[in-house]
């Protein structure tokens, strides 16, 4: 991605797509396939997709579990959705024996008669809660903790998009914090840390990088196959959103800077090394965004160890992308007769991943409304 590319895609911090629309039936014909609008950046060399296969470096090939979606939104709680979002972007973290899927859960807006909110571009507000399973499959709410953040005084935040890593006994959970009246102030809105022990109870540290000049968002913190953060270079490294890239010594305390050799493929998902025994020394950055033609699709770049800000080089196509053939994928409820709940059509973005009996197990977006499941065997 160019300067330019860089800048037209990331706005200023937030995206027009975000925004409040009534024109639903417009969007649905924005989030399509279109190798014009959404070619992201990548190159256009000829490319014969029969004769390509992965390269060592990289993870995968995907295959999305058949039972899919395999969390949905709740029938009347704080994450019942609204047409646009459901429950998703959250982070997977083995602990006891079993899983522990922080997510993402939407509702619609709940400040509508508010006065200061009549010309509110957004019309969803989200919060961070827990579920938990035995198999990484089957996923059961924790109702009696959840959600984490919008109590008090910070009501009027939209949490979002978590990064949750283990380091050490404690649990460092990153997400998005929003204030919709105030989207574009660095100082109030961009990158939320909160720190667990338990994964239930949390201590808000509050915004990440409260002095930013430029909205901080989608935190990435590099972590190996056991979710566990890992310094690179005596130092923890976090990829962001716009270009940018952060180190710290302790997961606290976070100082950023805009990287020189840029590359395609929009917002970082996740970022893993130690992920094999012949690529100790790599790193592999999962991106989302306008991928080959697709509106949000999953891309992969490589970094090598030493030098985490320079891309060696990226997959010319997607890992995963949204296939019309299943309803949540497009759009379109799970259950029949497959309703529209959504515009994300041709959408995928996932922000966690974890290794489980030699297998990773990606937890995706089926059209920003479902949680859906892809599986890849480990390489050795």
């Amino acid at each position: 991605m160019s300067q330019e590319e860089i800048r037209k895609f990331f706005n200023d911090g937030v995206f027009e797509w975000q925004f409040a629309k009534k024109e639903y039936e417009q969007l649905w014909k924005v989030m399509s396939y279109n190798e014009e609008k959404y070619w992201g950046g990548f190159s256009r060399e000829p490319f014969d997709p029969e004769k390509y296969s992965l390269p060592d470096w990289a993870i995968g090939p995907f295959v999305k579990y058949k039972e899919n979606p395999i969390f949905a939104p709740s029938e009347d709680g704080w994450d019942r959705g609204h047409f646009g979002g459901g429950v998703h972007n959250g982070s997977v973290i083995k602990k006891d024996g079993r899983f522990y899927y922080i997510y993402r859960g939407e509702q619609e807006l709940p400040f509508k008669d508010r006065e200061e909110y009549k010309d509110c571009r957004f019309d969803y507000i989200c919060d961070i809660g827990l579920a938990v399973s035995n198999d990484g499959i089957h996923f059961e709410r924790d109702t009696n903790n959840s959600p984490f953040f919008r109590k008090g005084e910070d009501e009027r935040y939209s949490f979002e998009d978590v990064c949750c890593v283990r380091y050490r006994d404690a649990y460092y959970l990153f997400c998005n914090r929003w204030d919709w009246l105030n989207s574009t102030d660095p100082h109030i809105s961009g990158v939320f840390l909160a720190i667990s022990e338990d994964l239930i109870h949390w201590e808000k540290m509050g915004l990440v990088f409260p002095d930013a000049k430029i909205i901080h968002r989608n935190a990435v913190v590099v972590q190996n196959p056991d979710n566990e953060a890992v310094k690179i270079n005596e130092r923890f490294t976090m990829y962001l959103n716009n270009g940018l890239i952060a180190c710290s010594d302790d997961l606290i305390h976070w100082e950023s800077h805009r990287v020189e050799n840029l590359w395609p493929g929009g917002e970082g998902c996740f970022a893993v090394t130690d992920y094999s025994e012949d690529h100790k020394d790599k790193i592999v950055l999962f991106t989302g965004g306008h991928h080959t033609g697709h509106f949000y699709a999953i891309g992969e770049v490589l970094f090598d160890r030493e030098a985490p800000e320079k891309p060696v080089e990226w997959l010319p196509r997607p890992v995963l992308y949204a296939e019309p053939v299943y309803p949540w994928e497009d759009g379109l409820s799970a259950e029949p007769p497959h309703q529209p709940v959504s515009y994300w059509r041709d959408t995928i973005f996932f922000t966690g991943m974890t290794r489980y009996e030699k297998k990773w197990h990606m937890y995706y977006g089926g059209s920003e409304y479902y949680t859906c499941l892809a599986i890849s065997e480990e390489k050795r």
